[in-house]
């Protein structure tokens, strides 16, 4: 007598014990596949949005062609009173990449020159900051929004920077908060004003070892998969520019391999739900 037969022998004999192997054989079989497709799942990396915001767009400095060159997408934040502001702007639209303006703000420590003559300074009336932030929005047309060049200062002052929200707001527009200051009143007067606002978590350059960009876009990316979304901010320029762009273009595959998916600020905020 084969097997088959024995068991419907057994079966007919012993209808109970052979219902409870059935459930015996099919519980095993079933915890087998739970158990292969827990260990795929836990193969495939979370999902996880990355904002990169390169800042000094308007100079035309070392590394804008490699930057718009990238193959991810990425936020140009741009000077609003350079020579080359409209010239930067351009490329960054037409290389198919989100723009914001780079606004300089008086800051607490550095020179005047760098943030120049436009800059919003805490002894501004606020219609004089008003007519300083639509200026800039007037020479950069495309921009979704705004975050601070420098501008410590004006960051602490909740009046200053509340007057540079309010036209942010009117604009629909987006306020990144770059934070060069722990005292930052970003995130409470933008609350106030009902700005969507976003913080920058990593600063990825303003050094020239390509080993450290490297070592702080992991780390941006780490916050990332840990959080679910990161801010890191690079810049146009010698400190960065042609390395950071070398760096993200070296990394870029890898980090998407991981669950990392590089967007724009907008992209960032509609994600947190804040617009």
């Amino acid at each position: 007598m084969n097997i088959k037969r024995k068991l419907r022998t057994w079966g007919k004999r012993c209808p109970f014990y052979a219902v409870l192997f059935g459930m015996c054989f099919l519980g095993g079989h079933t915890a087998a596949w739970m158990q292969e497709s827990q260990t795929a799942s836990a193969d495939v990396a979370p999902t996880a949005m990355l904002a990169i915001i390169m800042d000094d767009f308007g100079y035309h400095g070392a590394g804008t062609e490699e930057m718009l060159a990238l193959d991810i997408p990425f936020t140009a934040a741009v000077m609003p009173f350079s020579d080359h502001t409209a010239e930067d702007a351009a490329l960054a639209m037409a290389a198919g990449k989100e723009i914001i303006i780079h606004m300089p703000m008086e800051s607490l420590t550095g020179s005047q020159e760098w943030v120049g003559d436009k800059a919003v300074r805490n002894d501004m009336k606020p219609e004089e900051i008003r007519a300083c932030v639509e200026a800039a929005y007037e020479a950069v047309p495309q921009a979704v929004g705004m975050n601070n060049h420098m501008g410590s200062a004006v960051m602490e002052n909740a009046q200053a920077l509340g007057n540079v929200l309010d036209v942010v707001h009117e604009k629909g527009g987006i306020f990144v908060d770059s934070v060069t200051t722990a005292q930052s009143k970003g995130a409470v007067v933008a609350g106030e004003k009902g700005v969507p606002l976003l913080e920058r978590d990593v600063f990825l350059d303003s050094t020239e070892d390509v080993e450290v960009i490297r070592q702080r876009l992991r780390e941006a990316a780490d916050i990332a998969l840990q959080r679910g979304s990161a801010v890191a901010i690079g810049h146009v320029g010698p400190e960065g520019g042609e390395k950071t762009a070398q760096v993200i273009a070296e990394m870029a595959d890898a980090l998407e391999q991981e669950g990392i998916r590089f967007v724009t600020v907008t992209e960032l905020v509609q994600y947190r739900g804040m617009k």
